[in-house]
């Protein structure tokens, strides 16, 4: 019964069937330092992905997105270069991340990926004073998390907590057997961080073997802070309501 409800909540659709297996996925939903959400964007747009289908849901505003004359979908799919790639123009309402992050990895699943990433920002309070930040990777499984941190300079994310989607997505991949990670950058909590975005990307080059040049992402930084604040500013309302400051804290047992 559950998943049929969930089914019924969210759907998936495929404009442009994506038939072969052992793509890699990425989601770059909205939340800390808005840094997915850039990540994301910017691996569609550098790569030059082709959007393949998006998610609809009864629980999203009724609002559409327009991008030079073109009406488009707030959440949207998009696929080459052996990966496939969820962004999306709106936080995700609090109501809808436990369906959406169910049935996204379920139809992920049934793709056979080699891997599912999240994308995310560590808050960091001293994020001013960081020229550089750091990655953490935690995997659905230690031996997941073992070959993610194989690249210099990447650590664990060895305690804490990690709300919303991203934290939806790590827990169904482990229930399901999809190889599943997160993978964080420090970073402001609710101000935009291109840097942060920067160091995901370059990561994700080494990981995937993809060349991905970040200069024009930095070049544009400040550009890209002043046009991202409101959806950073509806994004920190959404993440109050789900907690995600609790991501700077350590659960009980540990303190």
């Amino acid at each position: 019964m559950e998943s049929q409800e969930y089914y019924r909540e969210v759907e998936i659709v495929e404009v442009k069937p994506i038939d072969e297996k052992g793509f890699v996925f990425i989601e770059g939903f909205p939340d800390i330092g808005l840094v997915g959400t850039i990540a994301a964007s910017y691996l569609v747009d550098k790569l030059k992905l082709e959007e393949v289908g998006y998610i609809d849901a009864d629980t999203l505003p009724p609002i559409i997105a327009v991008r030079g004359e073109k009406i488009q979908e707030l959440i949207r799919i998009y696929s080459g270069r052996r990966l496939v790639v969820v962004t999306s123009d709106i936080p995700l309402p609090a109501s809808m991340i436990k369906p959406l992050g169910y049935r996204l990895m379920e139809w992920a699943k049934s793709k056979d990926p080699e891997l599912f990433l999240c994308l995310s920002g560590l808050p960091e309070p001293n994020r001013l004073n960081i020229d550089k930040p750091g990655i953490f990777v935690l995997g659905s499984s230690p031996e997941l998390t073992e070959k993610l941190v194989q690249a210099d300079g990447v650590s664990k994310f060895r305690d804490g907590f990690i709300a919303g989607i991203k934290g939806v997505l790590l827990k169904e991949g482990m229930r399901m057997n999809v190889n599943t990670a997160i993978i964080l950058a420090q970073s402001h909590y609710n101000y935009p961080d291109p840097g942060a975005a920067a160091e995901v990307l370059r990561y994700l080059s080494k990981l995937l073997e993809i060349e991905i040049d970040v200069a024009p992402l930095l070049e544009s930084a400040e550009e890209l802070k002043l046009k991202l604040r409101d959806l950073m500013r509806r994004t920190d309302q959404m993440m109050q309501g789900i907690q995600k400051s609790k991501e700077l804290e350590l659960p009980p047992v540990y303190l």
